[in-house]
């Protein structure tokens, strides 16, 4: 494991400046739009999609028994990844009827993960996964509904905003951490809390 990934907050706040990264690669391109929604959404599934698959090969190799828990995983696994290789979505009606299973499938696999012991390896790659493809299903909305960005100035104030609110999280979570090391289920309050202000910076 990399030294810059030693623990659980390091995890946690490397996974929201990767965040960021791509959100704002995506705000851009939606902005710009130079591509078409439904050719943006394609790219943003087909990316996720692999994430997906790399978790679950992940969980195949560590679970150790075939219990009833360990295989509804792995069906709601498979009942997403269907979901997200449903075809172009044409229109703002048909990305809404997709989106709204996919999110369905989402929290199906999210709640599995969250209550399976052998499952804890891959919680917070899937947790912080599921939390940014939401974040860019509501950032496509915007470009379905052909709503404007807010302007480059704003949103710099925005993530400016969000990176102070990250530098206290982290504190808060450094501090939580001393109690509870590498327990992932103890953090997940402040995960969502953290994509919670990830998506206000990005879609408001």
């Amino acid at each position: 494991m990399e030294t810059s990934e030693k623990t659980i907050t390091d995890k946690v706040i490397n996974g929201l400046k990767n965040a960021i990264t791509e959100l704002e690669e995506l705000r851009v391109q939606v902005a710009l739009g130079k591509a078409e929604a439904r050719d943006i959404y394609e790219d943003v599934k087909k990316n996720f999609k692999t994430s997906i698959h790399e978790s679950k090969i992940k969980f195949d190799s560590i679970k150790t028994d075939a219990s009833d828990e360990a295989v509804h995983i792995k069906n709601f696994f498979e009942l997403l990844q269907v979901q997200l290789a449903l075809g172009k979505a044409e229109t703002k009606e048909m990305f809404d009827q997709q989106s709204k299973k996919i999110r369905l499938a989402l929290h199906d696999l999210e709640n599995s993960i969250r209550s399976n012991k052998q499952a804890s390896e891959i919680y917070s790659t899937v947790l912080m996964d599921i939390e940014k493809f939401k974040i860019k299903l509501d950032i496509l909305k915007l470009k379905y509904e052909v709503k404007k960005m807010d302007v480059k100035e704003e949103f710099e104030e925005k993530k400016q905003e969000f990176l102070k609110q990250m530098s206290s999280l982290k504190d808060k979570m450094l501090a939580k951490e001393k109690k509870s090391p590498e327990k992932w289920e103890h953090f997940q309050d402040e995960i969502s809390e953290a994509y919670s202000h990830l998506k206000k910076t990005f879609t408001r």
